[in-house]
């Protein structure tokens, strides 16, 4: 016992230097970038991304603080758990990014002056009035394709922090030096979210 604490004492500074390199290595979002992005979030009238956004940072550094207390740097399970949260991270805020986009195409849309003009054109019946019809009609059907597209989007960035709050409290519950199976099967929910990711906002 003398000597596994002389050993871990001796190599604890490298396993904190570690840490350190796997989370370099790991993609990220530059400060920059991030705050533009939480900028044009804000200006929504929809609070929901704006919070997405934050929730989604807190609970990765929250896993990985986790991390840091149950499972030593160089166990291929950390860096396994902490590439697939970076991973699911950069999923939602590219998920935010889609948003965003989606909410400003139709930002100029008025659904409310769209659904009074079509009553009234459906009451003319002329020729005039049946092309300015199927035009307001077009219009209303991209509003609401980029609104399903928004919702889903949401939905998908919830899904996702539930799962990282799942895997963290799994994590803080697994005895010391016993395998975390209620976190391996949030993880593998976790790297099946990861693998999907982005592919309807790319679509």
């Amino acid at each position: 016992p003398v000597f596994v604490n002389v050993l871990c004492f001796r190599f604890l500074p490298w396993l904190h230097v570690l840490r350190g390199l796997l989370r370099r290595w790991l993609p990220d979002i530059g400060e920059d970038e991030l705050g533009k992005l939480r900028g044009d979030l804000d200006a929504l009238e929809d609070p929901r991304p704006s919070y997405q956004l934050q929730a989604i940072g807190e609970k990765r550094d929250n896993l990985d603080a986790i991390l840091d207390k149950r499972l030593q740097a160089g166990e291929l399970t950390y860096a396994r758990y902490q590439s697939t949260a970076q991973q699911v991270y950069l999923a939602v805020v590219s998920n935010l990014r889609e948003v965003e986009i989606a909410r400003r195409s139709i930002s100029a849309i008025n659904p409310e002056y769209i659904d009074t003009r079509i009553e009234e054109l459906e009451q003319e019946g002329s020729v005039s009035a049946d092309v300015e019809l199927r035009s307001l009609q077009d219009r209303r059907a991209l509003a609401t394709d980029q609104e399903a597209k928004i919702t889903y989007l949401l939905a998908q960035n919830e899904s996702a922090m539930t799962l990282l709050d799942r895997t963290a409290t799994a994590l803080a519950d697994a005895p010391i030096g016993m395998k975390p199976q209620d976190a391996e099967a949030a993880m593998t929910e976790l790297e099946a979210l990861a693998d999907r990711a982005g592919k309807y906002a790319s679509a």
